[in-house]
């Protein structure tokens, strides 16, 4: 079987500096912050699914199915990349890998796929792709083997286990950099800004008109 790949948006995040208001659901140009993230991935992937502990019925708006994290607890991202490799794997026609992407970083690049699929194409089976942007890693844009899963699940069993980047350094990956970006001003954007906060939803709106 050939390399398959499905796009996961993770969402399953506690909003805690949004005062627990879900940041996908936010107001964000004429949508909500998940529908632009579901635009901008479904132009390169298809299908997407979303990771989301909320109530399905909130993105009934969206054509794809809504998978919740079947650890007890908030584990944190691993936990919705792990639930999506279970789905995927559980498919008619399992996927072999996934591509995730935060569903509070509305500007992620147009290649982010491709790109992230190219980093890992002549390396060993097994290598997760990681996307990074000034030198950063984020970790959270990732493509994921899903035969992962297992060794992923017996690493969340553990409470302390949660820091995305330690499970990354423990398995072989490669790192895609991706360009910052100009606005129409000539200001730099990170493509990979992400919002936390009320100021940040302000400011990603703002830069939303100014992108090109």
């Amino acid at each position: 079987m050939g390399v398959r790949i499905a796009g996961i948006i993770l969402a399953g995040g506690q909003s805690r500096r949004m005062d627990g208001v879900d940041k996908a659901l936010l107001p964000f140009g004429d949508r909500r912050v998940i529908d632009h993230v579901y635009a901008r991935l479904s132009r390169q992937i298809e299908p997407v699914a979303l990771n989301s502990n909320n109530e399905p019925m909130l993105f009934s708006d969206l054509p794809a199915p809504v998978i919740p994290d079947d650890i007890d607890g908030f584990a944190g991202p691993l936990a919705g990349v792990l639930a999506a490799m279970e789905w995927a794997n559980n498919q008619a026609l399992p996927f072999t890998h996934i591509v995730t992407v935060a569903t509070d970083t509305p500007f992620f690049p147009d290649n982010l796929v491709d790109t992230l699929r190219q980093a890992v194409a002549d390396a060993p089976r097994g290598h997760i792709g990681v996307a990074a942007s000034g030198n950063r890693l984020h970790p959270v844009f990732g493509l994921w083997p899903v035969f992962l899963k297992s060794d992923l699940r017996r690493w969340l069993s553990n409470e302390k286990n949660r820091r995305v980047v330690a499970w990354i350094e423990g398995h072989p990956h490669k790192i895609a950099e991706f360009p910052i970006m100009t606005t129409q001003s000539g200001a730099s954007l990170d493509p990979f800004f992400n919002i936390n906060t009320p100021e940040d939803i302000a400011e990603a709106r703002q830069r939303w008109s100014a992108i090109p």
